[in-house]
């Protein structure tokens, strides 16, 4: 008899975890990339808004399967680039990281750069201008951002975590 309550129990305490898992996954998935098409700076020019399926973000290649927004904006007579990517397969999105961040880095840094499916992050340099990427596994979002001025580039990172 009381192996029979165990289980009962055991299978509660698993539906339970089910629910609450599917409940955290569907309130953290943020926005689609639609949303931030309307992304606008406080105190940047907007120069440019293009949408593709594939396209380029510095000297590497965006999958055909990845949604690519690419915003240019102006501060100060300095031009920044901001890149959204969603991705439809998070193994895609891993996948497109790794060889992101090897472009710019060593391998030893791609390695430890993220939590795999959950969250990655790199900041360096690239041909004298400042980068900053990081992905969401949540909603298989890719960020970039790219330009001359390290506190423009974490000014534009911070707005674009607020929207």
């Amino acid at each position: 008899m009381r192996n029979s309550i165990a289980f009962t129990k055991g299978s509660k305490i698993s539906i339970i975890i089910a629910i609450i898992l599917i409940a955290i996954t569907t309130i953290g998935i943020s926005k689609p990339i639609d949303d931030y098409i309307e992304f606008s700076p406080k105190g940047y020019e907007d120069i440019s808004r293009i949408v593709t399926r594939n396209g380029t973000i510095i000297n590497t290649t965006v999958p055909d399967n990845g949604e690519h927004l690419e915003l240019k904006f102006k501060n100060d007579d300095d031009l920044y680039e901001v890149h959204v990517v969603h991705f439809k397969n998070p193994f895609t999105l891993m996948n497109f990281w790794y060889s992101f961040v090897s472009d710019y880095s060593d391998g030893l840094t791609a390695s430890f750069s993220a939590i795999p499916l959950i969250y990655g992050e790199y900041n360096g340099e690239y041909m004298d201008m400042y980068l900053s990427a990081w992905y969401r596994g949540v909603n298989n979002l890719f960020f970039a951002v790219y330009g001359p001025k390290r506190s423009v580039i974490n000014d534009l990172k911070l707005q674009l975590n607020r929207w």
